[in-house]
């Protein structure tokens, strides 16, 4: 049986590269209240289901 589930959230490398911006520009957006970011131990990840409401907030409030 092969396992073919998505991720719930990915790291920052990962993140980044979803969003095609760089790491440092992630790291600016992960300072922003309304980024879908956590923490699990010292590692940061992101929220795929967070990101994906988080860009069409984005795109309808025409903040880019």
């Amino acid at each position: 049986m092969t396992d073919n589930l998505e991720p719930l959230a990915v790291g920052t490398t990962e993140a980044a590269r979803l969003l095609g911006v760089s790491r440092p520009t992630l790291y600016q957006l992960l300072n922003r209240a309304d980024f879908p970011s956590f923490r699990v131990g010292s590692r940061v990840l992101i929220s795929v289901a967070g990101l994906q409401d988080w860009i069409d907030r984005q795109t309808k409030e025409g903040v880019g």
